[in-house]
């Protein structure tokens, strides 16, 4: 693999590991468009036990056993001791949670426990990159998640971390995005838009001087789950040479932005819908 499918199939692991199958699923395809020969069969099982996984959360087990049966298959196709070297007791422990998905659908049963799904040992660590993830449930349909997220007027009526963004939520589009800093300080980055996919997706990035010295690139991803709920997961990659300086502090304070972000949109999108909103379409609109 290349550096950048390597960086995709270590995120999708994070993101995997931690329950979040949808937005894993996602990037592992990112990856996989991309991918040759075993790195490709190898990013396309995993893509298929994500989504596996993600039918299960959504009640689905019939579904479930159908993408884990290809999925393991695509597995077991690969040599061992590849890029994954604990890829084959995963691979026997999804092969057991097939069986557990047949058997719930078989009576019709949805309930299971989300802790025993079993998880990918992750690579080594970088000293040089960090990832901040964070995640909440939202009780309101994805295009209206999407509305608010991409409202980027009215973040100075509820935003408590992202005060301000000024551009489009095009992909292309360049992007001044205000954040409220450590000490009640609000630092502006100039980041451009990588993608913008309508009520699934807004992706920009940003660095700090030159590239190397502190990039960090920014992701809003929304996972449906059933009708009327969905995932929002925020997160970050930051790289380069200054990540081992800022530490625990800084990505901690920035990872407690997040996540009071992500509690007000929730608010915020859980609410009707301003009338007002028809006339200031989304950006995408």
């Amino acid at each position: 693999m290349d550096r950048r499918q390597t960086r995709l199939l270590e995120e999708g692991i994070l993101l995997f590991n931690r329950g979040q199958f949808f937005e894993a699923h996602e990037v592992w395809e990112d990856a996989w468009r991309r991918a040759r020969d075993e790195d490709r069969l190898l990013l396309h099982g995993l893509i298929q036990v994500a989504a596996g996984f993600h039918k299960l959360q959504c009640g689905q087990p019939s579904g479930t056993v159908s993408l884990l049966t290809k999925g393991i298959a695509k597995l077991a196709a690969l040599p061992a001791g590849g890029f994954l070297p604990g890829l084959p007791s995963f691979r026997d422990s999804v092969e057991s949670w097939k069986g557990t998905a047949a058997r719930m659908a078989g009576s019709g049963s949805v309930e299971y426990d989300a802790s025993a799904i079993p998880r990918i040992d992750p690579s080594r660590s970088h000293p040089f990159l960090s990832r901040l993830l964070s995640d909440i449930e939202i009780a309101a349909p994805a295009e209206r998640v999407w509305s608010v997220l991409t409202r980027f007027d009215a973040y100075p009526d509820w935003n408590p971390f992202i005060r301000s963004i000024r551009g489009e939520a095009r992909a292309g589009a360049r992007l001044a995005v205000s954040i409220l800093a450590a000490g009640d300080r609000t630092m502006t980055l100039r980041t451009r838009v990588l993608r913008a996919d309508e009520r699934r997706e807004l992706r920009w990035r940003g660095r700090l001087l030159l590239p190397g010295i502190f990039d960090g690139e920014h992701v809003f991803s929304i996972a449906p789950l059933d009708a009327g709920r969905v995932r929002l997961s925020q997160r970050e990659t930051f790289r380069g040479l200054l990540v081992p300086a800022l530490g625990r502090v800084v990505f901690g304070a920035t990872l407690a932005g997040f996540e009071e972000m992500n509690r007000a949109l929730k608010l915020r999108a859980e609410q009707p819908a301003d009338p007002a909103s028809s006339v200031h379409p989304s950006p995408m609109r």
